[in-house]
C-alpha cells in the first residue's frame, strides 16, 4: 500500500509536460472533407513538436469566435489527437466547423477575417491529457489578437490556406 501511495505522487512529476517544450510552426496544410449547409469537416495539418518525454493528447476542443453579441463561428476537434512525445512534424487535426447563418455566414465570416480581427474574441474549452494528467483550460472572451499570438498562428497562414 506504501508503495501505492508513493507511486500515486511520483507520477504526476513525472508525467509533466513543460510548455517549453512544445512548439506550433505553422499551418501546413488545409483539406476540406465536407461542406454542407449548416457544419463544413476539415483537416488541418499542423507543423508541430513535443521535446518532452510524455505523450500530449487533445481530448476535446471547442472554440467559437464571435464579434460583440454575434457568434461568427464554432469549431469543434471530437477526435483525440495525438503529439507523442520526442515528436517534430506534422500533425492532423480534424475539424468540425459551423457558421452561424449557413453558407452566407461563411461568407460574412470569410470578410471579416479579410480585414482582420479586431473586436472579434475567442472562447472555449480545450481538455488535454499528458501522460495520466488530464486538464481543462477554458478561453473566456480573450480578444481574438491575443489568441493567435499565444499560439504563434498568423492570420495571414489561416487566410491563405483557406485561399482567401
Amino acid at each position: 500500500m506504501k508503495k501505492l501511495i508513493i507511486l500515486l505522487l511520483i507520477l504526476p512529476i513525472v508525467s509533466c509536460v513543460r510548455v517549453e517544450d512544445l512548439s506550433y510552426d505553422g499551418i501546413e496544410s488545409v483539406q476540406v472533407q465536407s461542406v454542407g449547409t449548416s457544419q463544413t469537416a476539415i483537416d488541418l495539418f499542423v507543423r508541430a513538436s513535443n521535446g518532452s518525454g510524455t505523450n500530449l493528447t487533445v481530448a476535446r476542443a471547442e472554440l467559437t469566435l464571435e464579434k460583440g453579441d454575434r457568434t461568427l463561428v464554432q469549431a469543434r476537434v471530437d477526435e483525440k489527437v495525438k503529439l507523442p512525445r520526442k515528436f517534430d512534424g506534422t500533425v492532423r487535426v480534424p475539424v468540425n466547423v459551423r457558421f452561424e447563418g449557413g453558407m452566407l455566414g461563411a461568407i460574412g465570416v470569410m470578410s471579416t477575417l479579410s480585414r482582420g480581427v479586431q473586436g472579434t474574441t475567442v472562447s472555449g474549452v480545450v481538455v488535454a491529457r499528458a501522460g495520466l494528467m488530464r486538464k481543462k483550460y477554458v478561453i473566456e472572451d480573450m480578444e481574438t489578437e491575443r489568441f493567435l499570438r499565444q499560439f504563434g498562428i498568423k492570420l495571414s497562414d489561416i487566410l491563405q490556406n483557406i485561399d482567401l
